[in-house]
Parts: C-alpha cells; sequence; structure tokens
C-alpha cells in the first residue's frame, strides 16, 4: 500500500507561512511593541526548531494563549517529531480556533497522514480524515494552486480503499493548469511518473529542463523521483550538472525577482542534498556527494532566502558523516558526528547511533 508515503507527500505542501500583516495597521505603540515581540519570538522559536530543539518549542508554544497560525505550524511540526497523538490533538485545536484558514487545514492532514503511516489499524480512518481536510482546504482556498497540489499528491500516494484515485488526480492537474501553465506541466509530471507512464514523464520534462525558468525545479523533480524509486544511477544523471550552477544573488526582497530567485535558490540547494543522498543510499559516487553536501551547508549558512522548508543542517551534516565513514576520511566523519549533539527524532538517532558504532570499530582497527 502506498499509504506508508502519505505523510511525506502532503507534508510538501504545508510551509511554515505567515500572514501578511503591516505593523502600519497598529496605532496604539503598545499593540505594535506586541507584535514585534512575536515576530522576534517566532524567529528564535525557528532557530530552536531548526536545531532540532523540538522541547523548546514545545515548552514555549504550548501553553500560549491566541496562537497564530505560524506559531500553531511550528508547534505542531514539532510535536510531529516527539508525539504523534499530541500533534492530532493540537491540529484538531488549531482548524477550530482558524477554521477559516486552509493552512490549518494542510496541517492537520499532514498529521493525519503521519498517524496513517504509523499506526496499522487506524490507518484507513486517518487517510480518510487527511482527503477530508485536504477537500476543505480547497473549498476554503479555492484559487490557491497550493490546495491542489496538496489534494492532487493525496490521490496519487493513498490507496484506492482510502480515497485515493489517479483519475481524480489528472483532473486536479487540469484545474492546476488552468490557474499556472507551468504548474500544470509539473502536476501532470507527477501524475504520469505515479501512473507508470515514465516516457511521457520523461518527455515533459526534458521540456521543463529546457527551459531556463524551470530547469533546475525539473532537475530537482525528475532526480527525486528516481533516487525515491532506486534508480540512482538516472538520479545522478539529472542532478549532477545543478553542482557547478550558480546564480546571482537578488539583494530586494518582496520584489517578483526576489520570489523567483528564492525558489530557484531553494531547488538549487536541495537539488544538492538530493545528491548527497543518492551517494549515501546508492553507496556510489561518494565524492561528488561529499562535495555536493559541503556545498550544500556552505550555502546554507550564507544565503540570504526562507530555509525552512529545506533539510536541516544537521540532516546535511548526518549524511555528510556517512559519506565521510565510505570515504575513509574517519577523522572528519567524527568532527561531523561531534557537531550533532542534542534530542533528536527516532530516525535520525538510529543512524547517528550506527554511524558512531562504525567509527568506533574502524578506529580500533
Amino acid at each position: 500500500m502506498k499509504i506508508s508515503n502519505l505523510a511525506a507527500s502532503v507534508l510538501c505542501a504545508v510551509t511554515f507561512l505567515t500572514p501578511v500583516s503591516s505593523l502600519n495597521a497598529y496605532a496604539n505603540e503598545s499593540e505594535r511593541a506586541a507584535i514585534e515581540n512575536t515576530t522576534a519570538q517566532d524567529e528564535a522559536l525557528k532557530q530552536s526548531f531548526e536545531r532540532d530543539e523540538f522541547s523548546k518549542v514545545i515548552e514555549t508554544l504550548k501553553p500560549l494563549k491566541n496562537k497564530t497560525p505560524k506559531q500553531y505550524n511550528m508547534l505542531i511540526s514539532a510535536l510531529m517529531n516527539t508525539d504523534l497523538d499530541e500533534a492530532e490533538e493540537a491540529a484538531e485545536d488549531f482548524i477550530q480556533v482558524h477554521s477559516n484558514d486552509f493552512k490549518a487545514y494542510h496541517m492537520h492532514a499532514s498529521v493525519m497522514g503521519a498517524q496513517a503511516s504509523s499506526s496499522i489499524f487506524s490507518a484507513l480512518s486517518y487517510a480518510k480524515k487527511a482527503k477530508k481536510s485536504l477537500e476543505k482546504a480547497v473549498e476554503i482556498a479555492p484559487d490557491n494552486i497550493a490546495v491542489y497540489q496538496a489534494l492532487m499528491q493525496f490521490h496519487l500516494m493513498a490507496p484506492s480503499i482510502a480515497g485515493g484515485d489517479i483519475d481524480e488526480a489528472v483532473k486536479l492537474t487540469q484545474k492546476i493548469s488552468e490557474l499556472d501553465t507551468k504548474e500544470g506541466q509539473f502536476a501532470l509530471a507527477r501524475v504520469y511518473l505515479e501512473d507508470g507512464k515514465e516516457a511521457e514523464a520523461k518527455a515533459l520534462f526534458a521540456k521543463l529542463i529546457e527551459d531556463e525558468s524551470t530547469q533546475i525545479r525539473g532537475r530537482v523533480e525528475l532526480g527525486s523521483f528516481y533516487l525515491g524509486d532506486k534508480q540512482y544511477a538516472s538520479s545522478y544523471e539529472i542532478l549532477t550538472p545543478l553542482v557547478d550552477v550558480e546564480l546571482a544573488e537578488v539583494e530586494k526582497k518582496g520584489s517578483e525577482a526576489w520570489e523567483a530567485y528564492q525558489e530557484t535558490k531553494s531547488n538549487l540547494l536541495y537539488g544538492k542534498y538530493r545528491l548527497g543522498q543518492v551517494a549515501v543510499e546508492s553507496g556510489e559516487y561518494t565524492n561528488v556527494g561529499i562535495n555536493a553536501l559541503e556545498g550544500y551547508l556552505k550555502d546554507y549558512a550564507t544565503t540570504n532566502i526562507d530555509t525552512e522548508s529545506l533539510p536541516s543542517t544537521k540532516w546535511a551534516q548526518l549524511r555528510l558523516a556517512e559519506l565521510y565513514l565510505n570515504a575513509d576520511r574517519i577523522d572528519e566523519a567524527e568532527r561531523m558526528v561531534n557537531l550533532l549533539e542534542g534530542e533528536h527524532d527516532e530516525r535520525f538517532s538510529k543512524i547517528l547511533k550506527k554511524i558512531n558504532k562504525a567509527i568506533k570499530k574502524r578506529a580500533a582497527v
């Protein structure tokens, strides 16, 4: 059953979105100060989240009254790394308090997807709840491409018994195309891939990769599919050109040029991270993977774009430690592992433990 992939699919559509508000709308100085303080706190919590300090995020936000959508998103995301049942409870609160915000239903669907992935006996029930929330998001925001993309991903990933339907996914690609032609092409290409129509998908991706405005994203999406399908050589071939891509930095935030740059830069960074994953999972291309992840960490630390939707530095360091180990660069692997102190989720901790064990074994030889 595809239901194990449901959480990741829904999560792809969810980001920490901040409602657009202007401080100038608050004539009262105390109100303005309160808004500024909240923004500063959210930024500090965002940094804590990126360091995997989930307990700190939870302890700060859980007792907070009148949480904003962004704060709910951050709290629930932290809880999803520590306790899914508590995340579910918080997600229910989110849709009650912010019932007219589509992001509340996106996050609720993500939690339901995660529960479906981790529960054998209740998987179908949770999957159906995820679908219901995604359909509600479409109802609330019928002109928002993201809500159609998330629902389309559900139909691609969920089994038919849970409401997944490839024909419905195709219909949603048509709606996405009406809103944005290029997004419609990406959506249709993903449907082709999941429907086993790889030739049609590759033809579409070839056109997207030829287009300067979509070539990086095209490579990342196709390369990511090949990686997930364990077609490592194909993934490597598609992603490798991204290592040498350089983008001219854009300074002015809020402009159309800035938005385009931020999206392209984010895709480029993610492509480098994916290339590192290809090296880890395949056991090949080790030096290229090391260069890609070293470049990822350097760019992540210096870029001026929002990095919330990207893999954290800790995950990149963990993958890099694996590759250093594969390259017999034991000292560098140990140095990287020493950077990974703190709390981690179960999957991360399991990999870290395995690396530590291998380092000690190699050092004893």
